[in-house]
């Protein structure tokens, strides 16, 4: 099986290792000397501090968390799906979830290096001073990027603004998941007042005013604040520095990567590097026999529902590009029944298995369209009127006939049509499970999905308390204080 190695998972240690995995440029101080004041000093090192930051960025998107977790989470997957996102699939994860623990463990990792970073960046020596602020930006972007992430996959956390000592981690509460939110909010928005419209050369793909923007819309529609969002859309629209890709595909060959489709994407390097996607190879069956794996797949993958694959409309081109059903294995035996992601698997193959170019999707201007389509819906419903238009752009990539009013008549059929294409366009990119909490459907929707037996006896179901996760156990374990940190009603 090819599973990451996973550490004991737990806040106080994870804030104590101001460690870069991937990055051994990086000379670090002892994890036993926890204050870093000494740390950073000249414009070099805040780069290599803030390349750490997109090294735990890129490190929390390792197949097997949230890509894996948020999507195994949702119908767009069976739950005949082995290991963790099986677990998750069916509902009975919990707070010893490895993938969860992980997530939960990498997060906090980003957040201590983001404090290191804006704790010590006024004081330092810069040769150009624009990149003090453009540092400073993309360390508020990634911190409240995580607040954001954490605040609605765990309910509220603690909120640490700057690096602590092992005490005074210990006695900072949680907040709740508003009191969260607000404070991912402050920090998007001082991220878009401090990065740049766009990179050049060897900086392109990094964090930019549109993605924090972009980002905090995403927040505000998760609260429901359409008001807040659609200036923030607007400005992303309206600006002309992105537009859609011309074909569906392009939004997932490395060779358009970082192209005008893309917002955020995290970033991977080919070439035996240690900076190589392994998405692509462990989406497939291990055993497949295919030129496009040569190697075959991966162990575990993620088994695509027949519910998403069979809810595609006749001619959506997107179907056949996102989702394979049935294979041969390497033994020749047919199988004709099973679905999963291709999607990530058609640009370049690389000579060495899991060492795939293509970056992972983060923040598409196709999703900055949908969302603004979502928010002038949700403030007044026009029939055939720009909502429809965006809507529509996107069906015509993909192959499919306009919808018109006389197709969507009003407010909840438009809602319910756009959450469809939402599921379409982004199958595989880790957003079903956050537009299924978001809608308010989740409960509903997942029950009726679960509504199967396997193997005649198992049957599954999805409770309110489930739209959050468990606190992971190691971290109740170390602060045992149910006054600072306690478990989620329900786990």
């Amino acid at each position: 099986m090819k599973i990451k190695n996973i550490p004991i998972l737990i806040l106080l240690p994870a804030l104590l290792m101001t460690v870069v995995s991937c990055n051994d440029q990086l000379d670090l101080s002892p994890i036993s000397s926890y204050n870093a004041d000494s740390f950073y000093s000249t414009q070099s090192d805040f780069e290599l501090a803030i390349n750490g930051i997109y090294d735990s960025f890129q490190d929390v998107h390792y197949y097997s968390e949230i890509p894996f977790s948020l999507e195994g989470r949702s119908d767009n997957v069976t739950a005949d799906t082995q290991y963790d996102p099986g677990k998750l699939s069916k509902f009975i994860d919990d707070e010893t979830t490895g993938s969860l623990e992980s997530i939960w463990y990498d997060y906090w990792i980003m957040i201590d290096r983001c404090n290191a970073v804006l704790d010590q960046v006024d004081d330092g020596t810069f040769d150009d001073e624009n990149y003090r602020n453009y540092y400073k930006g993309e360390a508020y972007f990634m911190r409240g990027y995580t607040y954001f992430q954490l605040g609605w996959l765990y309910g509220g956390v603690p909120l640490i603004d700057h690096q602590m000592s092992t005490d005074e981690i210990s006695e900072t509460a949680r907040s709740s998941q508003d009191e969260t939110f607000t404070f991912a909010a402050g920090d998007l928005t001082q991220a878009a007042s401090l990065l740049p419209e766009n990179w050049s050369g060897s900086e392109i793909g990094k964090a930019t005013k549109y993605a924090a923007e972009g980002m905090l819309a995403r927040l505000y529609l998760f609260q429901g604040n359409y008001l807040s969002a659609k200036p923030l859309l607007s400005d992303i629209i309206s600006q002309g520095n992105y537009e859609m890709a011309s074909e569906y595909s392009h939004c997932f060959l490395d060779a358009y990567d970082n192209s005008s489709e893309h917002i955020l994407q995290v970033q991977y390097a080919s070439g035996d590097v240690d900076e190589g996607n392994e998405l692509p190879i462990v989406s497939a069956p291990e055993d497949i026999e295919s030129d496009m794996f040569p190697s075959g797949g991966g162990s575990p993958y993620l088994h695509v529902s027949s519910d998403l694959y069979n809810s595609y409309e006749n001619g959506d081109i997107r179907r056949d590009f996102n989702i394979q059903k049935g294979y041969t294995n390497m033994s020749g035996v047919v199988d004709t029944v099973t679905c999963f992601y291709i999607k990530y698997s058609q640009g370049t193959i690389p000579s060495t298995e899991n060492d795939y170019e293509v970056n992972m999707p983060v923040l598409r201007y196709t999703d900055v369209k949908l969302m603004y389509a979502e928010v002038l819906n949700e403030e007044s419903y026009v029939a055939d009127g720009d909502a429809f238009t965006i809507l529509n752009a996107v069906r015509d990539r993909a192959g499919l006939d306009p919808l018109t009013s006389t197709d969507l008549p009003d407010q909840s059929s438009f809602r319910t049509a756009l959450f469809n294409e939402r599921r379409w366009e982004f199958a595989g990119e880790y957003l079903r499970w956050f537009d299924l909490v978001r809608s308010g459907n989740a409960e509903s929707v997942m029950n009726t999905f679960l509504q199967r037996k396997e193997n005649g006896t198992n049957l599954y179901s999805m409770e309110n308390y489930q739209l959050i996760f468990a606190i992971p156990q190691y971290e109740l374990d170390v602060n045992s204080n149910t006054d600072v940190m306690w478990q989620n009603p329900g786990y």
